[in-house]
């Protein structure tokens, strides 16, 4: 994050200030979500430093009004940083490991590639699906998490229990969702009894399931875990399990920004060592923020977004590839 440094009179003492804030930004300092990895091993790839927009740090795209567990920004429940969520402290460790700030940079999320052709932001990395079409707006890094689809429901429907009871009911899911385009695709094979899908730029919370204006809700499964199957009230319930239509999420670059080849290297090395090191299984097993409970009290939520899948990831790391089997299909175009 960034931090404001005041003028002092006493060379020494401004001297000391900057390096404490050049560490502490780097390391996230102050951010209560961001768990403390521990990781003592070697760094097994050479991380190499591209020009960035501006030097000294790395501008990221994000939505922070899309919801947790992604980015949002602090609250009575997270009061100890600007913003908190996974992404939060994935930048934060990518920050430190390449040895510059990290600058979160708001944008409508359905807006992405507008914000990379005009160059307001680096890169955009906040659930970034690294899918057919979206490969074609964009380069992609190699990538971080291993994600599936969800289906959301209230506690009370007893009629939507898979993705094919969701024929003929209204659903709602994020604007330019991977989710959006599988029931787009699902139409076209039903055009009978086509699901009747709502697109919004801010899909979380579920005012719209909680006022039966949709049925469902049909979105990536961190965002239903959260909002759906982790709710204190206990209103929603997951249905038709969490594992469906795998995919990746990875981190989206302009085709025209001079500074891509160079900067892409770069955070593939980065998050090629975030793997190896565990840095990454650490946030998705053990990362965290709070919530508000059924009365109104502050609880502890896990991230909760390690699952066998995210082995897949090694199948993609520059150095010492694992050759996991069953792994979700990776556009042929993605990628450097």
């Amino acid at each position: 994050m960034r931090t404001l440094i005041h003028r002092w009179s006493f060379r020494g003492a401004l001297a000391l200030l900057a390096a404490l804030t050049m560490i502490l930004s780097a390391c996230g300092a102050g951010n209560a979500t961001t768990p403390n990895t521990g990781n003592s091993g070697p760094t097994l790839v050479t991380v190499h430093h591209a020009n960035t927009l501006i030097p000294g740090e790395f501008k990221w795209g994000e939505d922070s009004t899309g919801g947790m567990p992604y980015i949002v920004p602090k609250d009575n429940n997270n009061p100890n940083a600007p913003y908190y969520g996974f992404e939060v402290d994935i930048a934060n460790a990518m920050a430190k490991e390449m040895g510059i700030n990290e600058v979160p940079t708001q944008i409508t999320w359905s807006n992405w590639p507008q914000g990379l052709q005009s160059q307001q932001f680096d890169f955009f990395m906040n659930g970034w699906e690294i899918s057919s079409d979206n490969v074609q707006q964009a380069t992609s890094s190699i990538p971080y998490y291993v994600y599936t689809q969800s289906i959301v429901v209230l506690t009370s429907n007893t009629t939507i229990n898979s993705f094919a009871d969701l024929a003929g009911k209204t659903v709602e899911t994020g604007t330019g969702y991977k989710a959006q385009q599988i029931m787009q695709d699902f139409n076209t094979k039903n055009p009978s009894n086509p699901i009747k899908i709502v697109t919004t730029d801010n899909p979380t919370p579920f005012t719209d399931l909680d006022s039966h204006r949709v049925d469902a809700m049909f979105l990536d499964t961190p965002i239903a875990e959260w909002y759906g199957a982790h709710d204190p009230s206990g209103k929603y319930k997951i249905v038709g399990g969490t594992n469906q239509f795998p995919g990746y999420y990875g981190i989206a670059f302009s085709a025209t920004n001079p500074n891509t080849p160079g900067l892409l290297e770069e955070v593939n090395e980065v998050i090629t060592n975030l793997w190896l090191n565990g840095t990454l299984k650490n946030i998705y097993q053990n990362g965290y923020a709070y919530n508000s409970n059924a009365s109104g009290q502050p609880v502890k939520e896990p991230y909760d977004m390690w699952n066998d899948s995210e082995a897949c990831i090694g199948n993609f790391i520059l150095i010492h590839p694992t050759h996991v089997a069953n792994c979700p299909p990776f556009p042929p175009t993605a990628g450097s």
